[in-house]
């Protein structure tokens, strides 16, 4: 296996951030990112839909091997030189339950989570900037300095 295509939400503030952190990190394996938005995601990807990637995490390595939900998340950490030994650990089949349980609860709420943790996607920035009558924030404001 040399590449791994992970397929994440662009959408989501949480998604985005992990994959940054994944970009970062020194890797065995190539990791690649696809938008779940991406226009043309089914015609590189026959099936993907079967996965339901809008709700959980999808890994495709180049061998044809598809990881789903905490099973994606494991192959990434192994993909990973510092976080390889961690995955072998979660993979095992005492702990595979606690990781599963660990990504349903987090996919579950990743969007809530990127509200609470201010995790805004790039995209929706602006959005978040804007005042509540659609006037822009001043420069060096905070979100909440809006004039009422």
């Amino acid at each position: 296996m040399k590449r791994l295509d992970v397929i994440y939400d662009a959408e989501c503030g949480l998604c985005r951030r992990c994959r940054d952190w994944l970009r970062e990190q020194p890797a065995f394996v190539e990791l690649t990112f696809t938008p779940l938005q991406a226009l043309d995601l089914e015609n590189r990807f026959p099936g993907i839909g079967r996965y339901q990637p809008q709700e959980q995490l999808v890994v495709i390595s180049d061998e044809g091997g598809v990881y789903v939900g905490a099973a994606g998340w494991i192959m990434c950490l192994y993909a990973l030189e510092d976080y390889r030994e961690l995955s072998v650990r979660l993979a095992h089949p005492r702990l595979m339950p606690f990781a599963k349980r660990v990504c349903e609860l987090i996919s579950g709420k990743r969007l809530t989570l990127s509200r609470a943790l201010r995790l805004t996607a790039e995209d929706q920035l602006p959005a978040a900037l804007s005042c509540p009558d659609g006037q822009r924030a001043p420069a060096r404001s905070s979100l909440g300095s809006c004039k009422l």
